[in-house]
């Protein structure tokens, strides 16, 4: 994922109006404490990575998309497991 710099960089000279969306770290820290996963800094960076590397085009990053990957971190890497249901992002009870 570009950082604020090298977005800066490739919008430098572009004239006229952009459409950007930008999601950023708090944004996949938080959805995962809204459903009961404590990230590092450093894992919300490599979802976000992950992210930007798999996305859609014809969809965008949406936050079920941000939810989606959270769900498929907590898979591959298990103490941060707390789902049943990625759709809903259920705890385990």
């Amino acid at each position: 994922m570009p950082t604020i710099k090298e977005v800066k960089h490739r919008l430098k000279g572009v004239k006229g109006h952009v459409a950007v969306s930008i999601w950023c770290r708090e944004d996949v820290i938080g959805a995962g404490k809204e459903n009961g996963v404590q990230l590092s800094d450093r894992a919300a960076d490599i979802i976000l990575d992950d992210i930007d590397r798999h996305q859609d085009c014809e969809y965008g990053i949406t936050w079920e998309t941000i939810r989606w990957a959270i769900a498929s971190w907590c898979d591959a890497h298990p103490r941060y497991r707390r789902f049943t249901n990625p759709d809903g992002l259920e705890e385990d009870s």
